[in-house]
């Protein structure tokens, strides 16, 4: 019973965190987010591609969390140290590089 009432204790207090309200992360992970929840909105910097990004890196623009590539908005391919814009709201879908909010 006192170990049920501390596990119980201790949900409650991480349910009381927040842990869904986390602050947006500074930066870019492979596969799909949400800019302004999953990431912050602004300016991403990459040194380039790694050596297992077969020379190039690539950002998608979808029109909404979970379509598919076939549905994409835009495309870019990223060559060298490179920069984008990355505003609230947008949908993405990252492959290489590492991105770093400036």
């Amino acid at each position: 019973m006192f170990f049920t009432t501390i596990a119980c204790t201790a949900l409650a207090a991480l349910a009381a965190t927040g842990i869904a309200d986390a602050e947006p992360a500074a930066r870019l992970h492979e596969g799909m987010q949400v800019v302004g929840q999953d990431v912050q909105a602004g300016v991403y910097h990459t040194p380039g591609p790694r050596r297992d990004d077969y020379g190039a890196c690539f950002i998608e623009w979808l029109p909404y969390k979970g379509a598919r590539s076939s549905e994409l908005i835009d495309i870019q391919s990223y060559t060298g140290a490179s920069y984008v814009q990355l505003h609230d709201g947008d949908v993405i879908n990252v492959t290489g590089c590492v991105w770093t909010h400036e």
